[in-house]
């Protein structure tokens, strides 16, 4: 079941920002899902895209924002091929934000 029941995640007060995940996604429906396990547990991810052609780009894109949108989180779009998905309450502390702030620009 993708969307069950949410387990409990032990956050032990730990910054949204320190669980990011980070991954250059490739073509891979089983790791595509277990990233969406990931950001429904409480951890953010951030994935590149860029390895990817664009038939499968885009469909593992679609996939992961309509996973967000459903687990009534939110996409940032990092650089053209760069984005982060989370739980809306991974905002909450303010470290996600300051963290893409800090990302150079240009």
């Amino acid at each position: 079941m993708l969307f069950g029941k949410k387990k409990e995640v032990e956050e032990e007060n730990t910054l949204a920002a320190d669980r990011i995940i980070m991954k250059e996604m490739v073509n891979d429906d089983e790791l595509a899902r277990s990233l969406v396990f990931e950001i429904r547990d409480g951890n953010p991810v951030v994935l590149n895209f860029e390895k990817l052609d664009e038939a499968n780009g885009n469909k593992h894109l679609a996939f992961f924002i309509g996973a967000t949108v459903a687990l009534e989180g939110k996409t940032v779009r990092i650089s053209e091929k760069i984005y982060l998905f989370a739980r809306k309450e991974d905002f909450l502390d303010g470290s996600l934000r300051k963290w893409i702030d800090s990302i150079p620009r240009g």
